[in-house]
């Protein structure tokens, strides 16, 4: 049992050292020695764990896009005509999802911003556009082939907004989640 805790807090140690130094430079000039050096490591314990630092950063995006999966299951079945009961499950959803990206929000606007990575932002807009599909499916009275100019137009206004939002830090997560849930009455 030792030694698994011993392995996740190596492995959180030097996660959280790429994500700091994600606040100072571009990922890109981040070496394997740079996150060793912040961690306090040595670079034969990165490597015990990662073969790249860019295996690093997809394990670091997926654990983060599998969070947010799991945060908003029913949303993912959005209906702009569920009653009340169900709207309060979907602000709640949507507020633990606001939430999260606050907890995390050194990442996450590292992950959104333009400087970030775009596997990332590939990965997230594909996730929201999921959602956006079933939605839009049921919804829309627009043809068929404008359908994937409404999906790209709500992923990418979801994730600018997040971004914007973790930048201004004007609004509590639930306010910038009632604030979403109402854009898309």
């Amino acid at each position: 049992m030792k030694n698994v805790e011993k392995r996740s807090r190596t492995r959180t140690a030097l996660k959280n050292a790429l994500i700091d130094l994600c606040e100072e430079k571009s990922y890109y000039d981040i070496t394997v020695q740079d996150v060793c050096d912040r961690a306090q490591m040595y670079r034969s314990s990165f490597y015990r764990y990662f073969e790249t630092k860019d295996e690093m950063l997809r394990e670091i995006e997926h654990e983060y896009l599998d969070m947010t999966r799991e945060l908003t299951k029913t949303f993912r079945d959005y209906d702009p005509a569920a009653d009340e009961a169900q709207r309060a499950v979907y602000l709640r959803e949507l507020t633990a999802d606001m939430e999260y990206h606050m907890k995390n929000e050194r990442l996450c606007r590292f992950l959104l911003s333009p400087a970030g990575d775009m596997y990332f932002y590939q990965k997230m807009k594909e996730s929201l556009a999921e959602t956006a599909m079933r939605y839009v499916r049921k919804n829309s009275r627009e043809g068929r082939g404008e359908i994937s100019y409404q999906v790209n137009f709500f992923a990418a206004g979801f994730i600018d907004t997040i971004h914007t939002w973790l930048q201004k830090k004007d609004l509590t997560p639930e306010q910038i989640a009632a604030f979403m849930l109402n854009m898309l009455k």
